[in-house]
This record gives C-alpha cells, sequence and structure tokens, in this order.
C-alpha cells in the first residue's frame, strides 16, 4: 500500500509504503501506477522523485565543501587546491574533456543540460534551468544551481541557511588565485567551476565552457558555451592567468 505524505519533522513527502514495497524503485512505482490507470498516483510519484533524489545530493556537495574547508585550514588552501585538481585532472575532468571532444557545441549543450536538470537547481530546486542562445554562444542560466549557488544562499525548500554562516561556517578562498578568477572570498566548492576551464585550457588550448560566476549569491550561476573558440573573450583566459592561443582543441 502506497502513502506519500508530507511530514514536518523532514519538510519533504515521505514514501510510507508497506515493508514489502518500500525496496521497489519509485520509477518502477510510476510505471506501476500508470499500467493500472492510477494516474493521479503516477503524477504525484513522479514529482516526488526529485525530492527523493535532493536529500543525498544535497548531503554530498554540502560534504564537500565541509571537507574542502578542514584541508583548507588544516593545511592552507594552496594545499586544499592541490587536492581538488588532482582529482579533476587524473579523471573527472579528463574524462569529460575526452569526451566533448567529440561532440558539437550543440551537443554538449544537450548533455550539460541534462547533467544541470538532474541537479536540482532553480528556486523549487526541481532541477529548472534557462537555457539560451546569445548568438555567439548558448548559455545556460541556474538560479540558483544546485550546489554551490544553494549552499551560498541557503535552502528555502528545507528551511536551512547559508553554508558561509553558523552552523556550517563552510570556508572561502582567502586570496586571489588564478585558480579562484583573480578573486578573494571564492567559496572552496565553486573552485572545481574554475578548474573545469584551466584543465581544458592546459591540454588543449581553450575551455569548453566557461563559468558565469558572481561574488552576489543572489545572482544566477551561468555557463557559457561559445560556438567557436576564436568567439570567447580573452577575459575568460586573462581572469585565471592566461593568456587566449590562436589555435587549440575545441
Amino acid at each position: 500500500m502506497l502513502r506519500l505524505s508530507d511530514l514536518p519533522r523532514l519538510s519533504r513527502p515521505l514514501r510510507q509504503d508497506d515493508l514489502s514495497d518500500l525496496g521497489e524503485p519509485t520509477t518502477e512505482k510510476i510505471v506501476q501506477a500508470v499500467d493500472g490507470g492510477r494516474l493521479a498516483e503516477a503524477k504525484q510519484l513522479a514529482r516526488y522523485v526529485v525530492t527523493e533524489g535532493k536529500a543525498l545530493h544535497d548531503l554530498f556537495c554540502d560534504w564537500i565543501w565541509n571537507l574542502f574547508t578542514e584541508i583548507a585550514r588544516r593545511q592552507g588552501e594552496t594545499e586544499m587546491h592541490a587536492v581538488m585538481r588532482k582529482s579533476q585532472e587524473t579523471w573527472m575532468m579528463r574524462r569529460t574533456w575526452k569526451g566533448y571532444l567529440k561532440l558539437s557545441v550543440e551537443e554538449r549543450v544537450q548533455v550539460t543540460a541534462e547533467v544541470m536538470r538532474s541537479h536540482h537547481g532553480g528556486p523549487k530546486q526541481q532541477g529548472e534551468i534557462d537555457v539560451v542562445d546569445e548568438g555567439d554562444r548558448y548559455s545556460i542560466y541556474m538560479d540558483p544551481c544546485g550546489s554551490g549557488g544553494r549552499m551560498r544562499r541557503g535552502d528555502p525548500v528545507d528551511g536551512t541557511p547559508s553554508r558561509l554562516g553558523a552552523p556550517y561556517n563552510f570556508g572561502k578562498t582567502e586570496e586571489a588565485h588564478d585558480w579562484s578568477w583573480g578573486q578573494k572570498d571564492v567559496p572552496y566548492y565553486c573552485l572545481h567551476c574554475c578548474l573545469n576551464e584551466l584543465l581544458p585550457m592546459e591540454w588543449g588550448g581553450h575551455p569548453l565552457w566557461v563559468t558565469g560566476y558572481d561574488p552576489d549569491a543572489s545572482k544566477p550561476c551561468a555557463w557559457h558555451f561559445y560556438k567557436k573558440a576564436e568567439l570567447i573573450p580573452d577575459q575568460y583566459y586573462e581572469r585565471v592567468g592566461r593568456t587566449k592561443p590562436e589555435s587549440g582543441a575545441y
């Protein structure tokens, strides 16, 4: 028996099935509801899928920022950056870079939109994003993004405050670095977006996309995909201490 109830203690709905049903994936429950003609139940479950994934997603994002903060406070933020870079350059971003080089710019936007929809962005944190053709580039706007943006602002859905203040007190750069877009006070979590640009520059000359980072947490986050490498403005290279090359893989 399915019961999907709002629990004030959790500030979100919760599946309260019989024990024999608790292990069934929610997506399978949706299929069963559709096949059984229970369309209202199917719609309710479809909306619940997003909520179901948000709790663990948010926990991991908070945990990552907390870990970076502890490394920076114990070993210094340069060492924290080295740890972050080690993971991104050896598998995470290198895998993305190699895969994206095989795709058209439009396909890169489509893949990234899929990722960001699953990233719980937007005011309701259901994956709402805006994808805009701005002539020389495609832009994905997240208001906020589901990780750094949510944590900087605080979480109105869960009723929790900004991670920059109590009780979290997560860290931000104390100095300006090439790997913080030449800015101080950038949350440690958000630095991986800068490395997403820097590493492809080192490997192929140009970034696959650039980040629209705003120090004002109330402003949207954005990723910009330029249609041709030569259209990427010099400022995106200069802010990370690089010079725009005349050519390179894109």
